[in-house]
């Protein structure tokens, strides 16, 4: 997988600028502004168990919260003689982070025939080409719940049906150009660390992270409406721990105004690969809370209606924590959104409920359940 994603990648990029002659007489790169600011601002509750504080560890949150999201792009383009366009991005969080790190994706694309190719710190293929429930408002299935529903440090269920592993770390990307609707699309990450150093990847002290996806996707207009779907398979390669095969599907249909989707995924454990395909050194995970056994689904159906959308989606994850044991999360939600003010300007308010359940077990602290209704102001420019 690892050469022929290589292979290809070279082939592409000598096809692109064999024959692209008078390349120099292409214009420079001019720069240029783009990005959106999200205030966000919401009432949530959780289970009055949980937040209780009779073993003295747990802590009532507030019932109010603000929440802020604002990223400015850099973006620029060129064509050269070839035909070939030559792209940057760099995305800039415009946030205060506790984490010190301000930029989120920095990558360049090459356009043409050939399809693109994108290398840098950027999204892998099974992201870029994914399907999944149409969320209307804050989405359910990422983090953004978490700001108002506390999440307990014992449920590992991950209700995501995205192959992310990579998230945004550096690797090659390619996407083919589109036939009868399909495309299909590759990425090889080397490591899942930001380190300019070669991976570590074996030996007593080898800690990286190794990341191939591939994915299929189709997409094609049927008068008015659409149908969307996709199939991806993604493998991360490292330690016994951080080793696992993951699939996904997703399918959308849109008509008439209305757009009904879904998606699942399925992530297995998989051996240490560094003793031979029927090593079970991997699978000690199994059954801990470390495992890689996680099923996830999302389902969703949205109507829009002039400057209005309408939707409501739920979405479950189940993680084989135990022996005959889970732990689970799920949610469910619906939105408005209201884009008829102008100017990039966009109103959403969501509600939202989660459940969180460790293997069953009774302690407090284990388990929780709430309920959010959020508000924002979206403007992009």
């Amino acid at each position: 997988m690892k050469k022929f994603l290589f292979s290809t990648t070279a082939l592409a990029v000598a096809g692109a600028f064999a024959f692209s002659g008078g390349a120099n007489a292409a214009e420079k790169i001019k720069i240029g502004l783009g990005g959106f600011m999200t205030s966000e601002f919401g009432v949530g509750s959780n289970d009055g168990s949980f937040e209780s504080d009779a073993d003295g560890s747990l802590t009532k949150r507030d019932a109010f919260n603000t929440v802020q999201d604002s990223e400015i792009y850099f973006t620029g383009t060129t064509k050269l003689d070839s035909g070939v366009s030559v792209s940057v991005t760099v995305q800039l969080e415009a946030d205060q982070s506790s984490s010190g790190q301000n930029i989120d994706e920095s990558y360049m694309k090459l356009t043409g025939g050939f399809g693109d190719i994108r290398i840098g710190y950027v999204s892998g293929s099974n992201t870029t080409l994914k399907h999944i429930a149409p969320y209307v408002g804050v989405a359910l299935d990422g983090t953004a719940s978490d700001n108002y529903i506390a999440v307990p440090a014992a449920v590992n269920a991950n209700v995501s049906t995205n192959t992310a592993t990579s998230g945004d770390a550096a690797k090659i990307v390619y996407i083919s150009p589109v036939s009868g609707g399909l495309r299909i699309g590759a990425s090889y990450t080397p490591s899942t660390t930001a380190s300019n150093n070669s991976p570590a990847i074996g030996g007593t002290a080898g800690t990286e992270t190794q990341v191939y996806e591939a994915v299929l996707s189709f997409e094609q207009t049927i008068g008015t409406g659409s149908v969307q779907a996709d199939i991806a398979y993604e493998h991360a390669s490292g330690t016994s721990l951080n080793t696992h095969d993951m699939l996904r599907a997703g399918l959308k249909i849109s008509a008439g105004g209305f757009t009904v989707g879904g998606s699942m995924s399925r992530k297995d454990d998989v051996g240490d690969p560094g003793l031979g395909a029927t090593s079970t050194v991997g699978q000690g995970k199994n059954n801990t809370s470390n495992t890689d056994e996680i099923t996830a689904y999302d389902l969703g159906v949205s109507y829009k209606m002039g400057d209005y959308t309408f939707g409501v989606a739920g979405t479950k994850s189940n993680q084989q924590s135990e022996i005959a044991a889970e732990d689970t999360e799920s949610k469910w939600g619906a939105g408005v959104s209201y884009g008829g003010l102008g100017g990039g300007v966009t109103l959403t308010a969501t509600y939202i409920n989660a459940d969180y359940s460790d293997s069953g077990q009774t302690v407090v602290s284990n388990n929780n359940s709430g309920h959010a209704l959020i508000g924002q102001i979206k403007v992009s420019f």
